[in-house]
């Protein structure tokens, strides 16, 4: 056997050795993937601190301002529609989770999960959410402000 291949067995072996005994190997991939992490996740931070001093959901169309109180209606029962959407979602999908066996899981804090839970909802629909409130506002808006614009003619007209 050839010399060199015998070094290359000889290190991987103590290659294999040090992972073996938990001590973490920093190889080049790991810190430029460590790195690229951090600054992904740096410039999300930027994103969500330079969306927050614009204030939540400024792109959003039901965040507007408000035509008239019919709109303003309109657009508490699309945010309305899409927290409870988003409720029942993430109901189902903290479902899908385990309970763990260890402690348990009391009423209070089964209770207080679901408080939460509604709560984490209600902004996340606040503030703009997925965008459903925003598609079922462009679908009723057209009609609920024809309706709004043929009572007020009826109302001018007497």
């Amino acid at each position: 056997m050839p010399t060199w291949k015998l070094s290359k067995e000889v290190m991987r072996v103590q290659v294999n050795a040090l992972s073996g005994t938990g001590v973490a190997s920093n190889t080049t991939y790991d810190s430029a993937s460590f790195a690229a992490n951090e600054a992904q996740f740096s410039q999300m931070l930027r994103e969500a601190e330079r969306k927050a001093t614009k204030g939540y959901g400024a792109g959003h169309i039901v965040n507007s301002a408000d035509i008239n109180a019919q709109d303003k209606e309109l657009k508490k029962a699309c945010k309305g529609f899409e927290s409870m959407f988003l409720q029942m979602m993430y109901r189902q999908m903290r479902k899908t989770v385990p309970d763990s066996s260890m402690f348990g899981k009391s009423n209070a804090m089964s209770i207080f999960e679901d408080m939460r839970d509604t709560e984490l909802m209600k902004q996340t629909a606040e503030a703009g959410g997925i965008g459903l409130a925003d598609l079922i506002y462009k679908q009723l808006a057209p009609s609920v402000l024809k309706q709004d614009a043929l009572a007020q003619q009826q109302n001018a007209s007497k």
